[in-house]
C-alpha cells in the first residue's frame, strides 16, 4: 500500500510538468522494481527508462502498462537522485534526453524524502540513507536479469538536484562533517532560511548506527543546486576524485551559492565545471504546464525555462560523453 500511494503521488506530480513525448522521438522504455534496503527499512522504488524495441513511455510520461522489450548492447547507466520532497519524473526532459540518446536512467524515490514522506530531511534518514538508496539501487540493476546485461559497469554517472547534489557528493566520496552546521549558523547573519529549518545546522540522528555509504562506481557526476554544502570541508572533500559539473541558478534563494556552490568549488581538490543558468532554485525541475502558481514552476521575469533546459540537456550528455565515453 505504501508503494500505491508513493507512485499516485507521482502520478499527480507529473501533471505538472510539461510536455508530451513526440512520435518521432526514438522509443523509450520504463519499467519499476522494488529495491530491498536495510532490514526494518522501507524498500526502495527505483524506475528505469531505457532505450526500446517500441514505444513503452505514455504521451503523460507515465510508464507503459506492459514495459516494452530494451534495445540490445551496453549502455551508459546514469542514476538521478531527484531534490527534497520531490520525485524522479521531476527531472523527466532530462531523464528521456538522455534516454533518447542511448543511456539508461535510474531513479530511486528516496524513503523519508520525496512527495509523498517529508519525515528524512534534516535527519540521518535523509542525509545517511540517500546515498545508501543510490548504492543498493546500482547493485540491484546490475544484478537484475534484464538490465544487468545491458549496463556497462565501468561507465556509471549520477545526476542529483539539490538534496540529491549532496547526495552525489556523498556518493562520489564526500565525508560530511555535520559539525561544521552549528558552527556555520553560530554566525546569526550567515543563511538564516538554511539555520532556520535546520535548527541552526544540527541534524538529528534517528539510526545511529548508520554510516556514510560511498560507490566508486558512479565515476562521474553532475550537481544541481547541491544544498548542504556547508558540510564539506576541503579534508570532507580530498578523496573525492570523479570528474564533476556543477550547476548553479543564478537567482537561487534556497541554496544559497556562497555556503553551497561556491563553497564546493573552492574546497574540491579537483576543479570542477561550474555553470550558472538564470531563474531560480527551481529552474532545474522540468518546464511546467497547468498548474502554474505552484513554487516549482515560477521563474523570475524574463527566464525561458525550455530554453535553460534545453542547453542543460545537451550539456549533461556532452559531459558524459567525456567523462564517461559515448553509447
Amino acid at each position: 500500500m505504501r508503494l500505491r500511494r508513493l507512485m499516485l503521488a507521482a502520478v499527480a506530480l507529473i501533471a505538472v510538468l510539461s510536455g508530451s513525448v513526440a512520435a518521432a522521438q526514438p522509443a523509450i522504455g520504463a519499467r519499476t522494481i522494488t529495491v530491498e534496503d536495510l532490514p526494518g527499512e522501507p524498500s526502495i522504488p527505483l524506475t528505469i527508462w531505457y532505450p526500446a524495441m517500441e514505444r513503452g513511455v505514455r504521451a503523460d510520461g507515465e510508464p507503459a502498462a506492459t514495459a516494452t522489450a530494451p534495445l540490445p548492447g551496453r549502455h551508459r547507466l546514469i542514476v538521478l537522485s531527484h531534490g527534497s520532497g520531490g520525485m524522479p519524473l521531476n527531472h523527466r526532459s532530462l531523464i528521456f534526453h538522455l534516454v533518447e540518446t542511448g543511456s539508461i536512467v535510474a531513479a530511486p524515490l528516496h524513503p523519508y524524502d520525496n512527495g509523498a514522506d517529508h519525515s528524512g530531511p534534516g535527519t540521518d534518514l535523509q542525509l545517511l540513507g540517500r546515498p545508501r538508496h543510490i548504492a543498493r539501487s546500482i547493485d540491484a540493476l546490475l544484478a537484475h536479469a534484464t538490465f544487468g546485461p545491458l549496463i556497462d559497469a565501468q561507465r556509471i554517472g549520477l545526476v542529483g538536484y539539490s538534496a540529491g547534489g549532496y547526495t552525489g557528493l556523498v556518493v562520489v566520496g564526500g565525508r560530511p562533517d555535520f559539525a561544521l552546521g552549528p558552527a556555520h549558523c553560530a554566525q546569526a547573519s550567515r543563511d538564516s532560511g538554511f539555520c532556520g529549518w535546520m535548527r541552526r545546522g544540527g541534524i538529528r540522528r534517528l539510526r545511529p548506527d548508520w554510516t556514510i555509504v560511498h560507490d566508486p562506481r558512479v565515476r562521474a557526476a553532475v550537481l544541481l543546486a547541491p544544498a548542504y554544502g556547508i558540510y564539506f570541508d576541503r579534508r570532507g572533500l580530498a578523496e573525492i576524485t570523479a570528474p564533476l559539473r556543477i550547476y548553479r541558478a543564478e537567482a537561487d534563494e534556497i541554496v544559497l551559492h556562497p555556503y553551497n556552490e561556491d563553497q564546493l568549488r573552492r574546497a574540491l581538490p579537483r576543479f570542477p565545471e561550474y555553470v550558472v543558468v538564470p531563474g531560480g532554485h527551481f529552474v532545474f525541475v522540468s518546464p511546467c504546464r497547468g498548474w502554474t502558481s505552484s513554487v516549482w514552476c515560477r521563474d523570475p521575469p524574463g527566464v525561458d525555462r525550455a530554453a535553460v533546459h534545453r542547453r542543460m540537456n545537451g550539456e549533461i550528455f556532452d559531459f558524459f560523453n567525456r567523462s564517461l565515453g559515448k553509447d
